[in-house]
């Protein structure tokens, strides 16, 4: 229902990483006052604190917002952090986002008044955050010769002192005491960042109408006890604190975990130890390389046409595709610009993803090669047992050994609020009506299913709080999940949508969540907030009347169309109709993005057709997906 809209509200933003820059720009865009809270010195988020060699899992077209680009369409790119860095201060600039951000401002509580029915957020400044390249990478509208000053001379100076005392001193002993000078990120001008700034930090409290929570996923390090532990004599580091792999020159190393940060790490680490080993618990996520064998991006295929078909049909079309892969990896297809061992790393993902029979639609993906390639042409072992820690070595369930003097734990974060925690709100009664606390909030948000969409609270039927960013495609990107959840929440903040009631929205909660652990099984229990790229953002974009028109499309503009059946999946074909339409600027973009492979577009294309015809017939279990999520979505 359409209502007339309120006054502006004010708006609390907490955390500047990509969710927070997309909430800012659409609230910013509708009036609302907004301030964001931002504990580092620079936005970016998780990107303000990642290792050295990062590099993206999903390509420039596919991450990027649909608002801004930076002309890489026709030739999608992986970004690495430092680039994707420079797209989020492009973005930010173009929106004038920086006026809205406070940097080194930790949020300490949040609660509400009833009273006044204003959420009062107390903040204190002064943060103190030790150095990373980050850093010293200034945005655009800094003064050129500051922004070279900063990176090329100061920063790498700064850098090379601290990574040199952290190897000495121990890493976890210098970035909690480092002192050093950086350049503001807003007015360029040279700081000084010290350990005993927090301690003369200023105290504030502000009063707001709304708050956006976009801390993100990987804040707070989940580093679990392995058992044996205690009898370990090596080193043992959560894969917050890896930075480089010359660490790790000479020594034996155990990498747990072969998510996406796992699988790079342990590649980097394998080209310096002297043995390298791999653990992961029964299956690792289904493997997609960045590349295909032409050296195109790989996510051109997580396209419409492929997760348009019906899960019932899922592993069918996985398995088709694996064993195409497979082939095309041994045998050559096309313009196969794959090398000896490109081919051998293809082939082997292939064997591993059929070994443990897995496809996209059944399972979490791992949009990274590296751990195959380090099996491949750098001698890592992989297992998949459960371990048992002795004083040099670790013991594998099936009998086998390996012998270590480190161990990298890639074991994930967890989702965390300790703002709404604190002693001194945690009690607070924020809902009269349902009796509902501050640490209720805080203990539901940490499981995202529980939040209407993933990502709005269910208990305020004016959508006053929200979370973003801790939906997690099994494929696909966050960001882009981000922007279609800011959309709706700008829309509901300014009055032009109306949220079901409380009851309701948790009932859609719990539907969503019974359609996504049947999706994922096992996966959707353990990585809270798994979610499929596709029905997810349509399901948003359902809500707020900007689904792609594909049928007048087809007829219209059928290049268009084809152009959004067979290429990336992006957020710009929710820009052709409805309240964010802008179907030039799509038009633009699809115009110059390629398509996927030709024979797994065309694999995908046939199970699709078929699935249509059979839905046609009376065969409803072969609907294909498309639009608002429901129990049928299977």
């Amino acid at each position: 229902r359409v209502m007339n809209p309120p006054a502006k509200k004010t708006c609390c933003v907490i955390g500047a990483g990509a969710s927070g820059l997309t909430v800012m720009k659409e609230l910013t865009s509708l009036g609302h006052k907004v301030m964001c809270f931002e504990e580092s010195i620079r936005i970016g988020g998780v990107y303000t604190k990642s290792y050295d060699r990062t590099m993206l899992t999903t390509s420039s077209v596919l991450t990027a917002f649909s608002d801004y680009s930076q002309g890489t369409e026709a030739r999608p790119k992986f970004f690495t952090d430092e680039e994707y860095l420079d797209y989020l201060d492009g973005y930010a600039s173009k929106f004038g986002l920086y006026d809205h951000v406070n940097f080194r401002t930790k949020v300490i509580k949040v609660t509400k008044c009833l009273v006044t029915n204003k959420w009062l957020v107390t903040v204190k400044t002064n943060a103190f955050l030790w150095p990373h390249r980050s850093t010293f990478i200034l945005p655009n509208h800094v003064d050129a010769e500051i922004r070279r000053e900063a990176k090329d001379v100061h920063g790498k100076e700064v850098l090379e002192d601290f990574y040199a005392k952290a190897e000495k001193d121990g890493f976890e002993n210098v970035k909690l005491n480092y002192q050093y000078k950086y350049y503001c990120h807003k007015t360029g001008e040279l700081m000084t960042m010290c350990p005993s700034q927090p301690a003369q930090g200023v105290t504030t409290t502000y009063a707001f109408d709304q708050i956006a929570v976009c801390t993100g996923t990987n804040t707070w390090a989940s580093l679990p006890k392995f058992d044996g532990q205690e009898n370990f004599k090596g080193v043992i580091v959560h894969s917050e604190n890896y930075k480089k792999p010359e660490v790790f020159k000479g020594k034996r190393v155990l990498v747990i975990g072969a998510g996406e940060s796992g699988s790079d790490i342990c590649n980097e680490i394998a080209g310096e130890a002297a043995k390298v080993a791999i653990v992961v618990r029964n299956k690792h996520g289904h493997l997609i390389p960045r590349k295909q064998s032409d050296g195109r991006v790989t996510d051109l295929n997580t396209n419409r046409c492929r997760y348009s078909n019906p899960y019932i049909l899922g592993d069918w079309v996985g398995f088709a595709n694996q064993h195409a892969k497979k082939f095309v990896a041994k045998n050559g297809w096309g313009d196969n610009k794959a090398t000896e061992d490109d081919r051998l790393v293809l082939q082997k993902i292939g064997e591993l993803n059929l070994q443990q029979g897995t496809s996209a639609f059944s399972k979490f993906g791992c949009k990274n090669e590296g751990f195959v390639t380090a099996m491949v042409t750098k001698g890592t072992e992989l297992h998949r047992d459960a371990f048992v820690m002795h004083e040099n070595k670790v013991v594998f369930k099936d009998g086998s050994e390996f012998a270590c003097d480190a161990i990298v734990a890639c074991t994930g974060y967890r989702n965390s609020f300790p703002f709404f925690e604190h002693e001194d709100v945690c009690e607070d009664v924020v809902c009269q009506k349902s009796g509902l606390k501050m640490k209720d909030i805080a203990t539901m948000a940490k499981n995202p299913r529980l939040l209407y969409k993933q990502s709005i609270f269910p208990a305020f039927a004016t959508g006053e709080i929200a979370f973003f960013g801790f939906a997690r495609p099994a494929f696909g990107a966050i960001p882009p999940c981000s922007e279609m959840q800011s959309r709706l929440y700008a829309m509901v903040t300014n009055g032009s949508l109306e949220l079901p009631c409380p009851d309701t929205m948790r009932s859609i909660a719990e539907q969503d969540q019974a359609i996504y652990e049947w999706r994922f099984g096992y996966d959707a229990k353990r990585v809270k907030g798994l979610v499929d790229f596709q029905l997810y953002t349509d399901d948003l974009a359902a809500q707020t009347g900007s689904l792609p028109p594909l049928s007048k499309l087809f007829f219209s503009k059928p290049k268009i169309w084809w152009k959004l059946m067979f290429s990336s999946f992006t957020m710009h074909q929710y820009r052709f109709q409805g309240p964010y339409a802008n179907p030039a600027v799509a038009e633009k973009v699809y115009e110059k993005v390629p398509v996927g492979d030709f024979l797994e577009c065309s694999i995908t294309a046939a199970f699709l057709v078929t699935s249509k015809v059979l839905s046609l017939i009376g065969f409803q279990e072969f609907t294909p997906n498309f639009g608002e999520l429901r129990t049928g979505s299977h």
